[in-house]
């Protein structure tokens, strides 16, 4: 008597399953990939900004201020190699610029060189991190800057909002009222979701001493 065994391939539903696992999880590894290098980024740029603040603050020390300090001033940034070399851009009409792993960095004295005012009290600086996507700004912001020896006077979430009459934006951090201004740091986490916008072109403005 000839038996005959029955074999059973995979059903279409069977099939159909597995692949749905399979995008499932694909799904799931881009999506922590892509958190993964958004953290990394981040990190990274507190990195930079650590390692700018720190080189500028020991190159300025003989002069007891930061008259001088612009990203115009490209020779100084480079000479003095204030920031990593790998930061060095420019823009499409020949501006000397700071790229960092999350966008476009500035760098200036404060006061500001278009504010008119006595160079001499140009006692502290600007680090001012710009197209941050909302989760790198509120980090950065929230950051306690302390913690990596940084000396902070005040944090400004997207400055554009701030009415920059009688004195600019940053001064406006006394103003009665003015919430984008933090000099008690560091930053809430509650005020920083507040203020950083979503999507990608969020600015923090970093003022050290």
């Amino acid at each position: 008597m000839i038996n005959f065994k029955n074999q059973n391939g995979r059903s279409m539903i069977e099939m159909l399953g597995v692949l749905a696992i399979i995008g499932v999880l694909s799904v799931g590894g881009i999506a922590g990939y892509s958190k993964a290098m958004m953290k990394y980024r981040i990190n990274k740029t507190i990195e930079q900004i650590t390692l700018i603040a720190g080189n500028v603050r020991t190159f300025f020390a003989p002069q007891n201020n930061y008259q001088g300090l612009t990203l115009s001033s490209e020779k100084v940034i480079k000479k003095a190699k204030l920031a990593p070399i790998e930061m060095w851009s420019t823009d499409e009409s020949g501006y000397f610029r700071l790229e960092s792993a999350l966008g476009s960095m500035a760098l200036s004295a404060y006061p500001l060189y278009d504010d008119n005012r006595d160079v001499d009290a140009r006692k502290s600086f600007i680090i001012d991190t710009l197209n941050l996507p909302t989760e790198a700004c509120i980090e950065i912001a929230t950051m306690d800057w302390s913690s990596t020896g940084n000396r902070i006077l005040s944090v400004v979430i997207n400055p554009a909002t701030v009415d920059e009459a009688d004195g600019g934006f940053i001064d406006k951090c006394t103003t009665s009222g003015q919430i984008t201004c933090n000099k008690d740091l560091p930053v809430s986490i509650d005020k920083a979701v507040q203020l950083c916008d979503s999507g990608d072109e969020n600015d923090v403005l970093i003022k050290f001493y």
